[in-house]
């Protein structure tokens, strides 16, 4: 296998893996515009996962596939235009997409002799004027129509374009010149990165685009090193670079997924108090034990709290969330009789936090989350959560 089909390879492959963690986020909410953005999703990773194939294999139909699932990129693109702008494209833009991808769709598979190279042209061809189109509709939309979220993420859909157009000529070697590595596969993942930032309305669209070049400037420095170090040619140079972007945008998208689901979990947690509405004490408490972000919480009883004594409330004083690390009886030298409770308590229910919810009836809560440390913005909202959960129980310091 030859250096050109494992460079290809690996950035096609991490495209798709960019893509599939996308899709798992967009897949938990189940909207129309989000349906849009899964079938886009489903359209690219189809052609990926048969690129992958047809240069692994040598294997004919997956050269037709390609060429068929590429077809259909320019009218993913216009489906998803139209959800985001909230407004239909001119007709003859979609009478262009949809007439083009079904000739290509169909070429794809009868594809006659003298049509070679002229199927390359005529599907860079329907590519470019799509993407052209759509742009212009882009940038020529009123505002006014969309709120600021919509604006921004047509915003950042924009942002990509300038970056999908050009590489995706490197994809078309055959009908131009031959170049080092693919490309469109970089620009897939950028993509993944500014979908998955939809939700960031606090980032500015310099502040990706200096997180992107950030990665763009790491990977050619690691690669001009290795390519020093080892003698490369310059085509091995290139082809190093763009392995390495791609493996480091692969880990930042997974990483902002990751970002994206605790806050997710932090918001949520804030909505079950905003929604609490007629719930009862009990059955807050019951709602707040089965979030994610507090999963495997104990709420503790008298009953279950018998072998403790009334010292254990004092502990509560200074604050009615306590946490392991705070508490000077994890050191060697004893405390005062409310944090030798406290410090039993922890050791007891292998718990990191303790929360008090009420002191007649008494009832705790303990935790175990270890990172919540780490996280001050968590805190807070389960100080909230605490103060809500002690309002709803009439709580009151003695």
């Amino acid at each position: 296998m030859s250096a050109l089909v494992i460079t290809d390879s690996f950035v096609s492959l991490a495209a798709l893996l960019g893509l599939l963690i996308l899709r798992g986020s967009l897949a938990r909410e189940k909207s129309s515009l989000n349906r849009r953005f899964l079938f886009g999703i489903d359209v690219l990773s189809v052609m990926l996962v048969a690129r992958i194939l047809a240069w692994t294999t040598q294997i004919g139909f997956f050269d037709q596939l390609t060429v068929a699932a590429a077809g259909f990129v320019p009218l993913a693109a216009l489906i998803l235009t139209e959800g985001l702008l909230r407004r239909h494209a001119p007709v003859p833009l979609k009478w262009l997409t949809a007439v083009g991808s079904a000739i290509i769709l169909l070429l794809a598979f009868v594809e006659p002799a003298w049509m070679d190279v002229g199927l390359i042209y005529l599907l860079l061809g329907l590519q470019l004027a799509v993407f052209i189109a759509l742009g212009y509709l882009v940038v020529s939309r009123d505002r006014a129509t969309l709120t600021a979220s919509e604006n921004l993420m047509v915003d950042r859909l924009a942002l990509s374009l300038l970056l999908i157009v050009p590489f995706t000529l490197t994809d078309f070697r055959d009908a131009f010149f031959l170049t080092p590595v693919r490309l469109s596969g970089i620009a897939i993942l950028f993509l993944c990165w500014l979908a998955l930032s939809f939700s960031r309305i606090n980032l500015t669209h310099w502040e990706i685009a200096r997180s992107f070049m950030l990665v763009l400037a790491a990977g050619l420095a690691a690669g001009l090193v290795i390519s020093f170090l080892a003698t490369l040619d310059g085509t091995t140079t290139v082809q190093v670079i763009a392995v390495i972007i791609s493996a480091t945008l692969v880990a930042q998208i997974y990483n902002e997924r990751r970002t994206l689901h605790r806050d997710e979990e932090r918001d949520s947690i804030l909505r079950s108090i905003a929604e609490a509405g007629d719930e009862s004490p009990e059955d807050f408490l019951q709602t707040l034990q089965n979030h994610p972000m507090v999963s495997g919480a104990l709420v503790l009883r008298d009953a279950d709290l018998a072998d403790f004594d009334d010292a254990l409330m004092g502990a509560f004083d200074d604050a009615p969330i306590r946490r392991k690390a705070g508490i000077p009886g994890d050191d060697a030298t004893p405390g005062t009789d409310a944090n030798e409770q406290l410090h039993w308590f922890f050791e007891k229910y292998g718990a990191t936090h303790a929360m008090l919810v009420s002191r007649q009836p008494r009832i705790i809560i303990a935790l175990n989350m270890p990172t919540l440390t780490a996280s001050p913005g968590a805190e807070l909202e389960l100080a909230a959560v605490q103060r809500f959960a002690a309002l709803m129980f009439g709580s009151k310091k003695p």
